[in-house]
């Protein structure tokens, strides 16, 4: 396991500076109290991925618990309860014998797809149709209509589903969806599909246990986590255009945004 060891302390002694040798026994051996130290096996979880993410940690190496145990100033039970959930969730694999490496870490996307997409996620059709109109859609969509138009995407990366998105429009917007690139981000569609300029977007997150249509689409077990995501875009005069809903799979896929303080 490769591990960026700039700023802890450990591993002083391998930076080239003139002071004593740091020893790398955990104080734990020799009866050390928790006091300044991690031990909540959630957290060093947290610590792990984000390392691996971020590059401080060689996703390609072996995740050894003693090198883990250091970098983090935690316990061997700490260490091997983190390991032990992300296993569980499909983030590192643990074999007798050989170890345990990373499995996948997993796709990236921007809170809001409305500038930008990740550039290996596709999205693909799978259904449209029109369905009858119920109160949430109508004072959503801020329309009075009986039936409204309801298409259903999925999100694809590595060849695997990742998520699965249910949007609801007005039934006034009648050409194919099709016509929109499943890579350009919203607001490329909200210009060409629904012949406004972009503004606003709100979002609600939330998580989800998969139900068995969903499970199906994600190719997953009934009850799979899942990260809910609702949206809905305006146009830049303030006209709500669609209401979306979607579910991606709570061990491929994390949603991140960067936001200033004005």
């Amino acid at each position: 396991m490769t591990i960026a060891p700039q700023d802890h302390p450990r591993f002083a002694s391998h930076r080239g500076v003139d002071e004593q040798p740091v020893t790398t026994e955990h104080p734990r051996a020799k009866g050390g109290t928790a006091r300044g130290r991690q031990i909540s096996a959630r957290r060093v979880r947290d610590l792990i991925t984000a390392s691996i993410r971020a590059g401080l940690i060689d996703a390609d190496d072996p995740l050894a618990e003693e090198d883990l145990m250091v970098v983090f100033d935690t316990s061997r039970g700490s260490v091997r309860a983190a390991l032990t959930q992300l296993s569980e969730i499909g983030f590192v694999e643990r074999k007798r014998r050989v170890g345990t490496t990373v499995n996948r870490i997993g796709i990236s996307m921007p809170l809001t797809d409305i500038q930008a997409v990740h550039d290996e996620v596709f999205i693909d059709i799978i259904e449209d149709r029109v369905v009858t109109s119920f109160p949430l859609v109508r004072e959503r969509l801020q329309i009075d209509e009986p039936e409204v138009r309801m298409v259903e995407n999925t999100f694809t990366a590595d060849d695997e589903v990742i998520g699965l998105r249910s949007a609801y429009y007005s039934r006034r917007f009648s050409q194919d969806p099709r016509v929109v690139p499943t890579t350009s981000p919203m607001s490329e569609t909200i210009r060409v599909f629904f012949g406004a300029d972009p503004g606003q977007v709100t979002v609600s997150m939330g998580s989800d246990a998969a139900d068995a249509h969903t499970a199906r689409v994600l190719g997953v077990a009934e009850g799979h986590p899942l990260i809910v995501r609702e949206m809905t875009y305006y146009s830049s005069d303030g006209q709500p255009l669609q209401t979306v809903f979607d579910r991606f799979r709570g061990d491929r896929v994390r949603l991140e945004a960067v936001t200033s303080v004005v």
